[in-house]
Protein backbone atom coordinates (compact mmCIF):
# COMPACT_ATOMS: atom_id res chain seq x y z
CA UNK A 1 0.00 0.00 0.00
CA UNK A 2 1.48 3.14 -1.20
CA UNK A 3 1.63 6.44 1.32
CA UNK A 4 -1.22 8.19 -0.45
CA UNK A 5 -3.62 5.41 0.48
CA UNK A 6 -2.24 5.00 3.92
CA UNK A 7 -2.92 8.69 4.17
CA UNK A 8 -6.31 8.46 2.88
CA UNK A 9 -7.26 5.37 4.94
CA UNK A 10 -5.54 7.58 8.38
CA UNK A 11 -8.06 10.29 7.16
CA UNK A 12 -11.05 8.49 7.22
CA UNK A 13 -10.42 6.86 10.50
CA UNK A 14 -12.71 7.93 12.91
CA UNK A 15 -11.02 10.19 16.15
CA UNK A 16 -9.69 8.11 18.73
CA UNK A 17 -8.48 4.97 16.13
CA UNK A 18 -5.11 4.47 15.85
CA UNK A 19 -3.22 2.78 12.47
CA UNK A 20 0.38 1.60 12.81
CA UNK A 21 2.24 2.83 9.56
CA UNK A 22 5.64 2.53 8.17
CA UNK A 23 7.91 5.59 8.23
CA UNK A 24 10.39 6.51 5.36
CA UNK A 25 13.01 8.96 5.90
CA UNK A 26 15.62 10.72 8.36
CA UNK A 27 14.15 14.03 8.93
CA UNK A 28 13.66 12.34 12.68
CA UNK A 29 16.94 10.96 13.07
CA UNK A 30 18.17 9.83 15.41
CA UNK A 31 14.59 9.56 17.43
CA UNK A 32 13.27 8.14 14.16
CA UNK A 33 15.06 5.67 11.99
CA UNK A 34 13.77 5.33 8.40
CA UNK A 35 11.73 1.81 8.15
CA UNK A 36 10.28 2.14 11.94
CA UNK A 37 6.69 1.75 12.35
CA UNK A 38 4.37 4.72 14.44
CA UNK A 39 1.53 4.25 15.70
CA UNK A 40 -1.04 6.80 15.06
CA UNK A 41 -3.98 8.13 17.36
CA UNK A 42 -5.99 9.95 15.18
CA UNK A 43 -7.46 13.26 16.93
CA UNK A 44 -8.36 17.01 16.13
CA UNK A 45 -5.97 20.05 16.11
CA UNK A 46 -6.91 20.67 19.58
CA UNK A 47 -5.86 17.64 20.52
CA UNK A 48 -1.86 18.26 19.76
CA UNK A 49 0.30 20.36 22.14
CA UNK A 50 4.12 21.57 21.51
CA UNK A 51 6.37 18.50 21.75
CA UNK A 52 4.04 16.15 20.21
CA UNK A 53 4.89 13.97 16.86
CA UNK A 54 2.15 14.86 14.44
CA UNK A 55 1.32 12.96 11.47
CA UNK A 56 0.47 15.31 8.24
CA UNK A 57 -1.16 15.01 5.02
CA UNK A 58 0.89 16.61 2.49
CA UNK A 59 -0.53 18.29 -0.25
CA UNK A 60 1.42 15.91 -2.21
CA UNK A 61 -0.62 13.06 -0.54
CA UNK A 62 2.22 11.96 1.24
CA UNK A 63 2.36 12.06 5.04
CA UNK A 64 4.77 13.34 7.38
CA UNK A 65 5.91 13.20 11.00
CA UNK A 66 7.08 16.11 12.85
CA UNK A 67 7.12 17.59 16.23
CA UNK A 68 4.66 20.21 16.79
CA UNK A 69 6.29 23.72 17.51
CA UNK A 70 3.08 25.64 18.20
CA UNK A 71 -0.96 26.25 18.07
CA UNK A 72 -3.50 27.69 16.59
CA UNK A 73 -2.74 27.23 13.85
CA UNK A 74 -0.44 23.62 14.09
CA UNK A 75 2.94 24.27 12.93
CA UNK A 76 5.37 21.44 12.50
CA UNK A 77 9.06 21.26 12.20
CA UNK A 78 11.29 18.55 11.62
CA UNK A 79 14.09 17.61 14.50
CA UNK A 80 16.70 20.33 13.11
CA UNK A 81 13.69 22.86 12.71
CA UNK A 82 13.31 22.40 9.21
CA UNK A 83 9.33 24.30 9.61
CA UNK A 84 6.88 22.14 7.05
CA UNK A 85 4.71 24.31 5.28
CA UNK A 86 0.96 23.92 5.78
CA UNK A 87 -0.52 20.65 5.52
CA UNK A 88 -3.79 18.54 7.39
CA UNK A 89 -2.99 17.46 10.88
CA UNK A 90 -4.22 13.87 11.20
CA UNK A 91 -3.01 12.43 14.28
CA UNK A 92 -0.42 12.02 16.84
CA UNK A 93 2.19 9.55 17.45
CA UNK A 94 1.60 7.16 20.26
CA UNK A 95 4.21 4.09 20.07
CA UNK A 96 7.18 3.48 17.98
CA UNK A 97 8.63 0.19 16.96
CA UNK A 98 11.92 0.63 15.94
CA UNK A 99 14.63 -2.82 15.45
CA UNK A 100 11.18 -5.32 16.90
CA UNK A 101 11.36 -3.11 20.24
CA UNK A 102 7.85 -0.87 21.33
CA UNK A 103 8.18 2.20 22.56
CA UNK A 104 5.71 4.29 24.07
CA UNK A 105 5.35 8.26 23.35
CA UNK A 106 3.49 9.63 26.26
CA UNK A 107 2.28 13.45 26.69
CA UNK A 108 5.26 13.75 29.45
CA UNK A 109 7.54 13.04 27.15
CA UNK A 110 6.62 16.82 25.31
CA UNK A 111 9.12 18.52 27.26
CA UNK A 112 12.06 16.16 26.64
CA UNK A 113 10.95 16.50 22.46
CA UNK A 114 11.01 19.78 22.71
CA UNK A 115 14.03 20.32 23.74
CA UNK A 116 15.72 18.26 21.71
CA UNK A 117 14.66 19.80 18.93
CA UNK A 118 16.25 23.11 20.31
CA UNK A 119 19.21 21.28 20.45
CA UNK A 120 19.07 20.30 17.17
CA UNK A 121 18.10 23.56 15.55
CA UNK A 122 21.13 25.06 17.08
CA UNK A 123 23.22 22.83 16.15
CA UNK A 124 22.24 22.64 12.35
CA UNK A 125 22.48 26.64 12.32
CA UNK A 126 25.60 27.30 14.23
CA UNK A 127 27.85 27.77 11.54
CA UNK A 128 31.03 26.06 13.44
CA UNK A 129 28.71 22.61 14.11
CA UNK A 130 27.68 22.35 9.93
CA UNK A 131 31.62 23.21 9.15
CA UNK A 132 32.90 20.31 11.80
CA UNK A 133 29.80 17.85 10.30
CA UNK A 134 30.79 18.66 6.88
CA UNK A 135 34.87 18.34 7.54
CA UNK A 136 34.11 15.08 9.28
CA UNK A 137 31.31 13.50 6.34
CA UNK A 138 34.15 14.71 4.12
CA UNK A 139 37.12 12.63 6.08
CA UNK A 140 34.86 9.65 6.51
CA UNK A 141 34.60 9.32 3.03
CA UNK A 142 37.85 10.36 1.57
CA UNK A 143 41.40 8.40 0.22
CA UNK A 144 42.48 8.30 3.71
CA UNK A 145 39.72 6.52 5.08
CA UNK A 146 39.17 4.33 1.94
CA UNK A 147 41.01 1.06 3.19
CA UNK A 148 39.71 1.09 6.31
CA UNK A 149 36.02 1.07 5.07
CA UNK A 150 36.91 -1.60 2.71
CA UNK A 151 38.00 -3.52 5.48
CA UNK A 152 34.69 -2.99 7.75
CA UNK A 153 32.25 -3.58 4.90
CA UNK A 154 34.09 -6.73 3.58
CA UNK A 155 33.34 -7.94 -0.13
CA UNK A 156 31.08 -5.88 -1.70
CA UNK A 157 27.78 -7.70 -4.20
CA UNK A 158 26.41 -6.21 -6.88
CA UNK A 159 23.31 -8.12 -8.45
CA UNK A 160 19.44 -7.32 -9.30
CA UNK A 161 17.29 -7.04 -6.59
CA UNK A 162 15.60 -10.52 -5.22
CA UNK A 163 11.65 -10.85 -5.02
CA UNK A 164 10.90 -10.14 -1.05
CA UNK A 165 13.70 -7.50 -0.84
CA UNK A 166 12.07 -4.07 -2.11
CA UNK A 167 11.02 -3.00 1.87
CA UNK A 168 14.62 -2.99 2.43
CA UNK A 169 15.26 -0.67 -0.67
CA UNK A 170 12.69 1.32 0.65
CA UNK A 171 13.65 1.95 3.66
CA UNK A 172 17.54 2.48 2.49
CA UNK A 173 16.37 5.01 0.16
CA UNK A 174 13.90 6.86 2.97
CA UNK A 175 17.32 7.19 4.64
CA UNK A 176 19.47 8.44 1.86
CA UNK A 177 17.29 10.11 -0.45
CA UNK A 178 13.68 10.25 0.88
CA UNK A 179 12.21 12.47 -2.31
CA UNK A 180 12.73 9.63 -4.32
CA UNK A 181 10.66 6.55 -2.24
CA UNK A 182 7.16 7.86 -2.39
CA UNK A 183 8.05 7.47 -6.19
CA UNK A 184 9.96 4.35 -5.92
CA UNK A 185 7.51 2.19 -4.15
CA UNK A 186 4.78 2.52 -6.88
CA UNK A 187 7.29 1.59 -9.47
CA UNK A 188 8.33 -1.29 -7.62
CA UNK A 189 5.00 -2.74 -6.65
CA UNK A 190 3.80 -2.51 -10.50
CA UNK A 191 6.99 -4.48 -11.30
CA UNK A 192 7.54 -2.72 -14.45
CA UNK A 193 11.57 -0.97 -12.95
CA UNK A 194 14.35 -2.81 -13.04
CA UNK A 195 16.79 -2.46 -9.39
CA UNK A 196 19.83 -3.37 -8.91
CA UNK A 197 21.99 -3.14 -5.33
CA UNK A 198 24.52 -3.06 -3.88
CA UNK A 199 25.10 -5.37 -0.62
CA UNK A 200 28.29 -5.65 1.72
CA UNK A 201 29.82 -8.78 3.07
CA UNK A 202 27.12 -8.59 6.42
CA UNK A 203 24.23 -8.48 3.29
CA UNK A 204 23.47 -4.52 4.53
CA UNK A 205 22.39 -2.30 1.69
CA UNK A 206 24.88 0.33 0.91
CA UNK A 207 23.89 1.61 -2.85
CA UNK A 208 21.25 0.83 -5.65
CA UNK A 209 20.07 2.22 -9.24
CA UNK A 210 16.59 1.90 -10.87
CA UNK A 211 15.48 2.02 -14.18
CA UNK A 212 12.05 2.32 -15.64
CA UNK A 213 11.21 2.08 -19.52
CA UNK A 214 14.84 1.96 -20.54
CA UNK A 215 15.36 5.49 -18.02
CA UNK A 216 17.35 5.16 -15.58
CA UNK A 217 15.85 7.39 -12.28
CA UNK A 218 18.18 6.90 -9.68
CA UNK A 219 21.66 5.79 -8.29
CA UNK A 220 22.95 6.72 -5.16
CA UNK A 221 25.78 5.13 -3.13
CA UNK A 222 26.27 5.25 0.71
CA UNK A 223 28.90 7.54 2.04
CA UNK A 224 30.40 5.17 3.64
CA UNK A 225 30.92 2.85 0.58
CA UNK A 226 32.73 5.61 -1.86
CA UNK A 227 35.39 5.10 -3.25
CA UNK A 228 35.36 1.35 -3.37
CA UNK A 229 34.58 1.02 -6.97
CA UNK A 230 30.52 -0.12 -6.02
CA UNK A 231 29.39 3.31 -8.25
CA UNK A 232 31.04 1.61 -11.79
CA UNK A 233 29.89 -1.83 -10.48
CA UNK A 234 25.82 -0.63 -10.24
CA UNK A 235 26.39 1.31 -13.73
CA UNK A 236 27.61 -2.36 -15.24
CA UNK A 237 24.80 -4.92 -13.90
CA UNK A 238 22.22 -2.31 -14.33
CA UNK A 239 23.59 -2.05 -18.00
CA UNK A 240 23.41 -5.94 -18.59
CA UNK A 241 20.60 -6.55 -16.71
CA UNK A 242 19.07 -3.59 -19.09
CA UNK A 243 20.15 -4.98 -22.51
CA UNK A 244 19.17 -8.68 -21.70
CA UNK A 245 15.48 -6.49 -21.29
CA UNK A 246 16.40 -5.02 -24.76
CA UNK A 247 16.80 -1.20 -23.33
CA UNK A 248 19.36 0.83 -24.06
CA UNK A 249 20.18 3.28 -20.83
CA UNK A 250 22.30 6.29 -20.33
CA UNK A 251 23.95 6.34 -16.68
CA UNK A 252 23.14 9.48 -14.65
CA UNK A 253 24.50 11.67 -12.65
CA UNK A 254 25.10 10.20 -9.38
CA UNK A 255 22.55 11.61 -6.82
CA UNK A 256 24.15 12.64 -3.46
CA UNK A 257 22.92 11.59 -0.13
CA UNK A 258 20.49 14.07 1.05
CA UNK A 259 21.12 16.17 4.33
Amino acid sequence: MNSGAVGQLLRHLPEGGTLWVRGLGRSMWPLLRSGDSLQVLRCAAEAVAPGDLAVLLRADGGLTAHLVTGTSPVRTASLLGREDPSAELLGRVIRVRTRGVEVPVPVLARPLLRAAQRLGTTAFRSPVLRGARHLARAWGTSEWTRRGRARWLGALTVRPLRPGEEEALLVFVGHHLPHAAAELGPGLARGAGLAVVALDARGRLRGFAYAEQGRVRWRVVAPVARGLGVDGALQRELAREARARGWEVRPPPLHQPEE
